[in-house]
């Protein structure tokens, strides 16, 4: 009877364990009540297991167990049930292959061990110890998770390898105990072997697939955070620009009463002067919007500037309607279309004009977008962009994220190139 209640409390606190902390299933909040039902629901499971000697007493006390959590989770039963045979092949097949490692390093016969009832109970103990020790090693499995919802393929997974590692395992025991003759068993433990090495197979290329969607992922988080500094920079500006605006209000009357001295006087140079001062310092204080879009407008001020200091000539027409497309997608578009647009027009040779045309609109719910920007003439150059380049060493860069992000969109890119001046237009 002892090592019956033994049997299940170690049953209950593996299985509460499996859905608690791996699977994250909402238990009720209260320590006592967990406590009670476990408490209460253990000398049915004795009873159960003195009353009917089928010889699976402990698939009688899993039972039990399962019953315990039903009424400490919070809904969500019906998951409980489904995951139920996951973690009771999973987790039998932890205690066996404990007893095997265990035979291994001690030199004692692993029949001896079965005989065994209280090593049966200190072989299932291991996974709860194991697991509370790194509980307390690693802080962050205290951390509330959301709940792990698994798909039908990676169920069918979970249960198929669960199932037929307990298989493989009990048949491997049975052969131990000398109870069962291993040409009996040859061909099911040879389709049990096959399924897990497919299993195995199909984890891994899963795995590729995850890692490659998790640095996707990775790129797009930093380029966002990049996108978030550029508008909070834009805001900052628009701030300033607004505190300047108020002191050039401020001092009005005064600017005034000096341009009225100057028509007093026909002081007309000085007026003159005066004037393009007070305009410089005007413009100075324009808050340029370009595509009406706070993010995307962030990125475009930030090579606008550049095109500036770079002495380039920066022509901008019309503004973006609403549309369908990504703001992200959009991010990615203007910032390679403009990178590339200025690096061209800095190589621009002496003598020659650096300009930057961009046209932009939408018609009919689609994004136009026109970018033309003077380069280096060299004809000798070719790329294999479906057009001929000139200056693909500056054009290059960037233009496969663009084609990328056109085609995700179902748009459509096109670049053409004439005697010192590329052009690259998209419509989305």
């Amino acid at each position: 009877m002892v090592v019956c209640m033994a049997d299940y409390l170690i049953n209950f606190l593996s299985y509460y364990i499996v859905y608690r902390w791996i699977i994250c299933v909402p238990f009720r909040k209260k320590v006592l009540l967990n406590l009670g039902a476990a408490i209460v629901l253990a000398p049915m499971a004795v009873g159960l297991c003195k009353a009917f000697d089928f010889g699976y007493d402990r698939f009688i006390i899993s039972l039990a167990a399962l019953l315990a959590l039903f009424v400490l989770v919070e809904g969500e039963r019906l998951r409980v049930l489904s995951i139920f045979p996951i973690a009771f092949f999973a987790t039998g097949s932890f205690s066996i292959l404990v007893t095997y490692l265990f035979s291994f390093v001690t030199g004692i016969r692993y029949i001896v061990l079965i005989r065994s009832k209280w090593w049966g109970i200190a072989a299932e103990a291991v996974f709860p110890l194991l697991f509370f020790v790194f509980f307390f090693i690693f802080k962050r499995l205290r951390e509330e998770r959301e709940t792990v919802v698994l798909s039908v393929p990676q169920y069918m997974i979970a249960l198929l390898g669960s199932v037929c590692l307990f298989f493989v395992i009990s048949v491997s025991q049975g052969i131990m105990e000398e109870k069962t003759e291993l040409a009996d068993w040859i061909r099911p433990l040879s389709v049990c072997l096959v399924i897990v090495g497919i299993i195995f197979v199909a984890l891994i290329l899963w795995q590729s697939q995850i890692e490659k969607k998790a640095l996707q992922y990775k790129m797009e988080n930093e380029y966002y955070q990049l996108c978030l500094k550029r508008q909070e920079t834009h805001i900052r500006e628009i701030v300033e620009n607004d505190q300047k605006i108020r002191r050039f209000r401020h001092d009005v009357n005064a600017h005034l009463t000096a341009l009225e001295q100057c028509l007093q006087t026909n002081d007309l140079q000085q007026l003159k002067s005066y004037v393009e001062r007070m305009r410089a310092e005007t413009r100075k204080l324009e808050v340029r919007k370009f595509t009406g879009i706070g993010v995307v407008d962030a990125i475009v001020s930030e090579w606008y500037q550049k095109a500036e200091n770079a002495g380039i000539t920066w022509e901008w027409d019309g503004m973006l309607g609403p549309t369908e497309m990504e703001v992200f997608d959009l991010c990615v578009v203007f910032s390679n279309l403009l990178s590339n647009a200025v690096e061209a027009a800095e190589q621009v040779e002496e003598g020659r004009e650096r300009k930057i045309s961009i046209s932009c609109g939408t018609f009919r719910e689609r994004i136009c977008i026109r970018v033309s920007n003077t380069c280096r003439i060299n004809p000798g150059n070719r790329t294999r962009h479906g057009t001929t380049k000139s200056d693909h060493k500056n054009h290059g860069f960037g233009l496969v994220n663009i084609r990328n992000t056109v085609t995700n969109a179902n748009g459509e890119f096109e670049i053409r190139e004439e005697p010192g001046i590329f052009t690259a237009e998209i419509i989305v």
